[in-house]
């Protein structure tokens, strides 16, 4: 096993995604792209990750990890942390325990592990596949469509699973809404990508189904 050399400093949230600043490892949601599966898939990604490597190593029991999977190698090359790193390999992020690991499921091996400060640098871990609902809380026709390729943009493994207008038309700044309410870290440093301010579901708004997050867009948007 390598040994623990690097520092990764993440912020109080999880999004997706690697970088490094000097010797220390950092986490970027531009340098990471995690493979869109189905929720069920990606719990049961989770589950044979963490056997695997809990057979090589001791693990923190009391936290599930974020799992991500290395799938742009090249986009890793200069990074401390995955500078051995190949294609398919995988991410755990152990927030309350400050560890990271990568393994390779492949040779069944553990490549580097490395120590984890919890900082408010604008490093980021994304959550896997986090998926979003947008609202047009204007009379501009389209805007949430437009929107949906901007967010794409900033949040590259974002799914939308649905647009739709808000119940109210008059709103003058974006939101964005945890919809699970347990995805506070998430909320923040998503919140710090797009600009946009943490929020409650407005009164009299509809809470929608089967998304992480929903971003009520304003006259800022337009």
């Amino acid at each position: 096993m390598t040994k623990i050399s690097n520092r990764i400093i993440v912020p109080a949230l999880l999004v997706i995604v690697i970088g490094a600043v000097g010797s220390s490892v950092y986490f970027y949601s531009k340098y990471q792209s995690l493979e869109k599966k189905s929720a069920l898939n990606a719990k049961d990604d989770v589950v044979i990750t963490l056997a695997a490597v809990g057979k090589l190593m001791m693990l923190p029991s009391d936290e599930t990890p974020t799992v991500a999977s290395v799938s742009d190698v090249e986009k890793l090359k200069n990074q401390p942390f995955f500078a051995a790193s190949q294609n398919g390999d995988k991410v755990l992020i152990y927030t309350t325990a400050k560890k990271a690991i990568l393994y390779r499921p492949s040779t069944n091996m553990i490549v580097d592990v490395a120590p984890v400060n919890i900082g408010t640098q604008s490093a980021t871990v994304a959550q896997q596949v986090p998926s979003f609902v947008l609202y047009n809380g204007t009379e501009v026709t389209g805007l949430t469509k437009t929107y949906e390729s901007t967010l794409k943009a900033l949040v590259k493994n974002a799914v939308v699973v649905d647009r739709d207008n808000a119940s109210k038309r008059d709103y003058a700044k974006s939101m964005l809404i945890d919809l699970t309410g347990t995805k506070s870290q998430e909320a923040t440093a998503l919140s710090n990508i797009l600009g946009l301010e943490v929020s409650v579901l407005p009164e009299g708004e509809t809470k929608p189904e089967g998304a992480d997050f929903l971003i009520i867009l304003g006259s800022d948007k337009k």
